[in-house]
């Protein structure tokens, strides 16, 4: 394990979602999101830690190179990732949940490869609730009425210690951005 990454190896540096009002030093935004930002940080064998700005300006990276340097980990914690398919009674798939007990599901989202995970079974283009760091819901852009599922994200949302969003995202090509607000 190489450090000399402000500190942290390389392998163990993380981009995830999380919620704007938690204040993270170092964050980007989501195109169209309000409450959502992507913040830069590291997994500390635990847990995400964001960096404070003395650390990140000890990395000499701007936001494109750090995100770069952190994908391969954010594909790492995608792996480890369970993904369960809700199945209506016709046997239909309506949304697949997506969990973790350690808490990657925010940065596992953000991993290359996972609209590929998706692709068969929902479809190209992708919404996507992430209402924790340790769960989220995928539905179908095509044929989903997501409102019906509001109470399911607000109450995975407020039974965690660490929140995401309640801002419904969309995913398609690889590319994330706000498209609405899931209601209480």
């Amino acid at each position: 394990m190489a450090t000399g990454c402000a500190g942290a190896a390389e392998e163990d540096l993380r981009v995830w979602l999380e919620a704007k009002f938690m204040g993270a030093p170092i964050s980007a935004p989501v195109e169209n999101a309000q409450r959502t930002v992507r913040v830069a940080g590291y997994w500390d064998g635990s847990q995400l830690k964001a960096f404070d700005r003395k650390r990140w300006g000890l990395l000499r990276l701007n936001w494109p190179m750090f995100e770069t340097k952190a994908r391969g980990a954010n594909s790492g914690d995608f792996q480890k990732l369970q993904v369960h398919f809700k199945r209506d009674k016709r046997m239909v798939i309506e949304y697949a949940e997506i969990t973790s007990d350690e808490g990657l599901v925010s940065s596992g989202v953000l991993a290359p490869e996972f609209g590929e995970k998706f692709q068969e079974t929902l479809g190209d283009v992708l919404l996507l609730a992430v209402p924790s760091r340790s769960r989220a819901f995928v539905f179908p852009q095509l044929a989903s009425d997501v409102s019906k599922y509001s109470g399911l994200v607000w109450s995975a949302y407020r039974e965690t210690a660490y929140p995401v969003t309640v801002e419904l995202l969309e995913w398609k090509k690889g590319t994330l951005r706000a498209v609405g607000l899931f209601e209480p």
